[in-house]
């Protein structure tokens, strides 16, 4: 009985075991089928990709150079005292704007209107005894060499008197032009000393109009000249015509907009370069002495062209493209050949028409030949300097 139920024990476990394994091998195979099912339901639900497209922008452009500038003041000069005496007042307020006129400081007066009242005394005696000579001359009671000391006499008590009037204007240092004033370098109550080159108190600059300097290289100087061949300009002859624009760090595009002011007679031997200046109103005062800005002019004629965004060109081996959406929605590289920049935009000079799809957003992920769901887009025309 007890061989019976140890059969019996050993039969049961072998089923056991062998279920084990069918259940085992039978759950696998449910769960490739599942995945295999799974990724065919996948590739079957992924739908195309979405790409939006737009036509290029026909505008009207034309070639430009930029040229690093520094500002500088239209007129700069220092505030100096030409006469002695103690600095008796400061009526501006350091880094203020003034007018043209405007009194600045003040040099000890006294010994100067003394000196004036002084010299106005002798004067008028000079004066008096001329009169009464030529008065005797006249009755025949005086010389004519008596006559001739006497204006001498006068002529230089009058010298004398307006030197003295020249010495008291000089107490007073005013504004010789609009600008801003830097800082006082005396203080008052300073004693002020001879100095040939005078005592220098402050120095005022005209910011308003401002200059902007800057160079052309040689080469940039022959190139401006073979844009312009057909109509025979120079350089300098676009003095007071040219507009040119600026643009300072940090500021989009070149919102100031100013006139070619100067060019030099001349390329620099040591430096290679032709300079020139640009003269800008700054009204806004943005433009200050010393800083440093990008300048912008325009030279050839003017042309119609297509833009497209510059960030939708890629490039390769082969060079430049675009991605175009082509028949049944398929995507079509097209390899194009580019211009100059303007703003977000680029010039394509050959390779695009007017009608066709440039693909402007989705394009990182495109191949040539697949197909995307579309959608219209538009692209925006390039701000040109002048244009705001």
């Amino acid at each position: 009985m007890m061989a019976s139920i140890g059969k019996l024990a050993g039969l049961t476990w072998h089923s056991q075991s062998t279920g084990s394994r069918w259940f085992k091998a039978l759950s696998l195979a449910l769960a490739t089928l599942a995945l295999v099912g799974c990724e065919k339901s996948a590739k079957m639900e992924v739908p195309p990709a979405k790409a939006t497209w737009a036509t290029p922008v026909r505008q009207t452009v034309q070639d430009y150079a930029t040229f690093d500038a520094t500002a500088q003041a239209m007129n700069a000069v220092k505030l100096v005292a030409r006469v002695p005496g103690y600095l008796t007042n400061i009526l501006y307020k350091d880094g203020s704007d003034v007018k043209k006129g405007d009194l600045l400081f003040v040099i000890e007066q006294d010994q100067y209107k003394e000196q004036v009242a002084l010299h106005q005394a002798v004067f008028d005696e000079a004066q008096i005894e001329y009169n009464r000579q030529m008065t005797l001359l006249g009755q025949k009671a005086t010389s004519q060499a008596a006559v001739d000391q006497a204006r001498s006499k006068l002529q230089q008590a009058q010298a004398q008197l307006e030197l003295a009037k020249i010495n008291l204007g000089y107490t007073e240092i005013r504004a010789p032009f609009d600008g801003r004033v830097s800082r006082h370098l005396i203080d008052v109550g300073n004693y002020l000393g001879s100095n040939p080159q005078g005592i220098e108190l402050a120095e005022i600059r005209q910011l308003q109009p401002i200059y902007l300097y800057f160079s052309m290289n040689e080469m940039e100087v022959l190139n401006y000249l073979r844009a312009n061949k057909d109509s025979a300009q120079r350089v300098s002859d676009m003095i007071g015509k040219l507009p040119v624009y600026a643009q300072l760090q940090g500021e989009d595009g070149f919102p100031h907009k100013g006139v070619l002011d100067y060019v030099a007679s001349n390329i620099d031997v040591k430096t290679g370069t032709l300079q020139l200046r640009a003269r800008f109103d700054n009204e806004s005062r943005h433009l200050l002495p010393g800083l440093y800005a990008k300048v912008l002019i325009n030279y050839g004629p003017a042309r119609e062209s297509l833009l497209v965004p510059y960030e939708v060109v890629q490039r390769d081996q082969q060079g430049p493209y675009v991605f175009l959406l082509g028949s049944e929605n398929k995507v079509q590289r097209r390899n194009i050949k580019l211009g100059q920049r303007y703003g977000s935009l680029v010039e394509v000079l050959d390779g695009l028409g007017d009608s066709d799809k440039v693909i402007v957003n989705g394009f990182v992920t495109l191949s040539d030949g697949q197909t995307v769901e579309p959608q219209q887009g538009r692209i925006e025309p390039a701000k040109l300097p002048g244009q705001g």
